[in-house]
């Protein structure tokens, strides 16, 4: 039996926007990746995503492995799209236990990029999480409880382009305001902050970094999407059942290395 057996789970950026790797046959994300394992360990996965279709691909795949999965459009910078797919998810399976928050976007790098940059990357990276959560909170204290994991990023404690380092340090933030305020309705809220990660996003993005940045991560190499889904998946489990509040680094030692070091 699964980890998440018997839950519902949604996640939000269940797609993946950019290019596979050489040996990928499709793109994989930290929201897919995800997906696919929640799914693997027995929960019914409702996808969100801006595009549907990216979002119906993740949810294909999901059951052509003899799971249970459905795809929704979400655009999370209009609170009532993130409600729309909070309601989507307990109509098609009748619950919602698990929320993660993948949505994630980088634009103005610098303090003179234009403020609409800025704007844009709180409106997703944080208004999102904050709408998501305030639809789903309430459908988990229904269900008797449940657990959320928001993804940051490691440039929330180490730096980034500025809107980028403010908007995950601002999840972190949230997340633990939100699980103290909800821990009594047995609703346990983490976040997850990857280091770099050889994602679909990273490489459409910047390119192939391999080389380039792989020197810098005291691991040696940059981490998987996969790897980013089995700590959520600890996070979202039993497993973790007395684990709230906390930011979880997976980001190969990045964070624990000094720049001279």
């Amino acid at each position: 039996m699964g980890r998440l057996e018997g839950k519902v789970m949604l996640v939000s950026g269940g797609g993946a926007d950019g290019p596979p790797k050489p040996d990928e046959a499709v793109a994989m994300g930290n929201g897919r990746a995800t997906a696919i394992l929640g799914a693997r360990e027995g929960a019914a996965v409702m996808v969100a995503d801006l595009t549907l279709e990216s979002a119906a691909k993740t949810a294909a795949m999901i059951r052509s492995e003899g799971g249970r999965a459905e795809a929704i459009a979400a655009d999370v910078r209009e609170e009532q799209s993130c409600r729309g797919a909070v309601a989507g998810t307990v109509k098609a399976f009748g619950a919602l236990d698990l929320l993660v928050n993948n949505v994630g976007i980088a634009t103005g790098h610098t303090l003179q990029s234009p403020t609409a940059e800025f704007d844009t990357t709180i409106d997703v990276n944080v208004r999102g999480h904050l709408f998501m959560m305030r639809y789903a909170i309430p459908e988990m204290a229904k269900a008797g409880g449940g657990a959320i994991v928001n993804i940051s990023s490691v440039s929330a404690i180490r730096g980034g382009g500025v809107s980028y380092a403010t908007s995950k340090a601002a999840i972190s933030g949230l997340s633990r305001a939100v699980a103290l305020a909800h821990a009594r309705d047995a609703i346990r809220v983490n976040t997850v902050l990857p280091g770099a990660i050889n994602s679909a996003m990273a490489r459409r993005l910047a390119g192939d970094r391999e080389a380039q940045v792989a020197p810098h991560i005291p691991m040696g190499r940059q981490g998987t999407p996969w790897e980013i889904a089995k700590a959520v998946i600890f996070l979202l489990s039993d497993d973790a059942s007395y684990i709230t509040a906390v930011e979880l680094l997976v980001d190969g030692g990045v964070a624990a290395r000094l720049a001279y070091a």
